[in-house]
């Protein structure tokens, strides 16, 4: 009977790398849903999990989407009626002591948010050591940064969106 070796260094911190994406992702959605839930948002959340749960390839981690409130203006939307169209947030995590998203991520997120014309890109950042940190930051399309956590997410996830 052959016994069963060791984990390496590198299955460690995989595994609890595996562990931080998950919890991060967990607590993502329960902060979000509770946050749009205050505010009346109706806000549906779809996670991406890879093969066995683990963290799937792709800049999107989670998209936010709902039925969008307010009539769209304009000839093309003449015909719709309310709550036809939809809202779309395309929300990113970083776990742990992940690096913030560089300048390539967040030019992927752009391009991916200007396809599906989401109205918020949001980081959502969790750190067990600091929970502080923890909590959501909504993409600037001007500068192409994220700006300071959220205190106050109405304008984030309440019926009229303020991006």
């Amino acid at each position: 009977m052959t016994e069963k070796a060791e984990p390496t260094k590198m299955q460690v911190a995989a595994g609890r790398a595996i562990k931080t994406a998950k919890t991060a992702t967990t607590l993502a959605k329960a902060h979000l849903a509770r946050e749009s839930n205050k505010h009346g948002g109706r806000w549906h959340w779809v996670d991406f999990p890879g093969p066995n749960g683990r963290e799937s390839a792709g800049i999107v981690d989670i998209l936010a989407i709902r039925k969008r409130w307010e009539l769209s203006a304009g000839p093309e939307f003449e015909k719709l009626k309310h709550l036809d169209l939809f809202d779309i947030m395309l929300i990113q995590v970083k776990g742990g002591s992940a690096p913030i998203p560089t300048a390539e991520d967040i030019a992927r997120m752009e391009v991916v948010a200007d396809h599906y014309k989401a109205c918020n890109v949001l980081l959502y950042q969790w750190n067990e050591k600091d929970k502080r940190a923890t909590g959501f930051r909504v993409l600037n399309r001007d500068t192409h940064q994220f700006g300071d956590l959220v205190t106050d997410g109405s304008k984030v996830f309440g019926k009229v969106l303020g991006g």
